[in-house]
């Protein structure tokens, strides 16, 4: 249908990106550095731009309360905001972003 066709014009367009972040689900507190898997989002300067994304990402958590970190939902909306938020600065692009949460 019309809904296939816009999304799959979107991430030929502007591709995808996979934020990986770590969270210990006791403490709440990063575990590693994040890590951001592409496909499809291809710039020259895209290692430099994704190891700032992932300082970003880095900041956000450990910005966030301790109620965000915990609640799944509401961390990883706070990534993708974020995340979305930068690269259409920096790039001008507007990749589709799935964050994932990992709990340790």
């Amino acid at each position: 249908g019309d809904e296939v066709l816009r999304d799959r014009r979107h991430l030929a367009e502007d591709g995808l990106v996979v934020p990986v972040v770590a969270i210990n689900g006791q403490t709440g507190m990063l575990e590693g550095v994040p890590e951001i898997i592409t496909r499809g989002f291809v710039m020259e300067n895209a290692a430099e731009l994704l190891a700032d994304g992932a300082r970003l990402l880095s900041e956000v958590v450990e910005q966030a309360s301790v109620e965000e970190r915990t609640d799944q939902g509401l961390i990883k909306e706070k990534v993708r905001v974020e995340l979305r938020r930068f690269l259409r600065k920096r790039s001008g692009r507007r990749p589709f972003v799935l964050p994932v949460i990992m709990e340790i």
